[in-house]
């Protein structure tokens, strides 16, 4: 409780004082209002451009009377402190991921299973902006003070490595640095690697020192932080989607004026298409970057390949469940339905 209430003391001063810096350069800062959004992530990153998109309309739509002030991964603390600043107010809106805001809605930790989504990112982005699952997440989230305003694809995860992989027996061992999530844990150790949770930050020498020898990140991540300097491999294996939620607190979110929740919600269709060309646009120009800048090896895989992952996989919904209950079953089956009915609509 004390470590809780340090945290948030510190990251009241560091908003204070960050705010005050930019209202200084405002000849009318006092008729100005400002609104605090944070992420999971650095200057640059998916996460980072959303809010950055975000901000921009903001400030253009209310004429400069609203300003989005955007803190990124590490001024106020890491990830899983930025949920608790959201839930409690000390921000007023964040992006967060699903393995952060698993230790209060172990649910929806379904998102970051294995080979439960589509390999056709629209499909994708038709699950997460009009499934039935994401309503159902959404109701999970406000009854934690957290109102979901929208869901994007940030890109499948790709993992790092020192040596070649092409069946689950050459991650035998291997120790790969995931999020401190039980069911990232055991989705990876299924596949015989020896799953660990490093500081995001501290990753990059991590690999270096040698003291694990993989990531899992997205490719725009792999190139942001200079990961693939320090792996021989980059492995496409289309498995897990990386999944970012931007989220409002939600006794900031009912007292919000009835215009100024209106000119939030008339941006958010603006930034579920803006985001998904950036999406895509990274996920190309980033790779290219690393294959400019190194002489990494891609690896990518066949669906026999991939097929003998799959299989293995079902351990990491076997843990789902166990640690969801019956509801686990319910919501898998319930995503399964969204993700045939998208095939159909980008098919038919």
């Amino acid at each position: 409780m004390i470590k809780k209430v340090s945290l948030f003391l510190t990251a009241i001063f560091c908003i204070t004082m960050l705010s005050s810096c930019s209202q200084s350069t405002s000849a009318n800062a006092e008729d100005v209002t400002i609104w605090r959004l944070s992420h999971e992530e650095s200057a640059g990153s998916m996460q980072d451009m959303y809010a950055m998109k975000f901000k921009q309309l903001i400030e253009e739509k209310s004429n400069g009377e609203i300003q989005v002030n955007v803190y990124t991964l590490g001024q106020l603390g890491d990830s899983v402190g930025a949920v608790e600043m959201l839930r409690y107010g000390v921000v007023d809106f964040a992006i967060n991921n699903p393995a952060t805001v698993a230790t209060i809605i172990p649910e929806n930790q379904l998102f970051t299973l294995h080979f439960v989504f589509s390999d056709d990112s629209e499909v994708n982005s038709i699950i997460l902006n009009e499934g039935e699952t994401v309503k159902e997440m959404n109701e999970l989230y406000q009854q934690k003070d957290i109102v979901p305003l929208g869901w994007f694809n940030e890109g499948f995860q790709v993992i790092s490595s020192q040596k070649e992989i092409r069946t689950p027996s050459d991650m035998k061992g291997m120790k790969v640095r995931v999020m401190a999530s039980p069911l990232l844990f055991a989705s990876y150790a299924a596949y015989g690697a020896n799953p660990t949770s490093v500081p995001y930050m501290e990753c990059y020498s991590n690999l270096q020192l040698n003291m694990i020898d993989s990531v899992v990140q997205p490719t725009f991540a792999m190139e942001e932080m200079k990961f693939y300097e320090v792996s021989k491999y980059l492995n496409y294996l289309n498995h897990e989607l990386f999944v970012g939620t931007f989220c409002s607190n939600t006794r900031f979110w009912e007292n919000l004026p009835q215009q100024q929740k209106q000119l939030v919600e008339s941006c958010l269709p603006e930034l579920a298409e803006y985001i998904v060309k950036v999406e895509a646009d990274y996920s190309k120009s980033r790779l290219e970057k690393i294959k400019q800048n190194s002489d990494i090896i891609i690896n990518e895989f066949t669906e026999e390949e991939r097929e003998e992952f799959k299989k293995l996989s079902s351990a990491g919904r076997d843990k789902y469940i166990s640690l969801v209950g019956e509801e686990g079953k319910r919501l898998l089956e319930l995503l399964s339905k969204d993700l045939e009915a998208a095939e159909k609509t980008v098919n038919d």
